[in-house]
């Protein structure tokens, strides 16, 4: 399943980078929650989302996909 996917790739990508899903949803100017519930399936990011998490971890949306 494609979320599924998405949500797995963001936990991968934010553990490598080593920083909490808290930090990460603060540092793209979110709530504090922001990465947890894409993460928990309560939410999927809207593609401009997407796109600054790519740009969060530096990688292309190919890279990330």
């Amino acid at each position: 399943m494609f979320e599924d996917f998405i949500r797995e790739r963001i936990t991968e990508l934010r553990m490598r980078k080593n920083v909490s899903e808290r930090c990460m949803s603060l540092d793209m100017g979110h709530s504090e929650g922001y990465i947890n519930h894409i993460t928990s399936g309560k939410a999927m990011p809207s593609m401009i989302e997407f796109f600054e998490i790519c740009r969060y971890f530096g990688i292309t949306p190919y890279e990330f996909l």
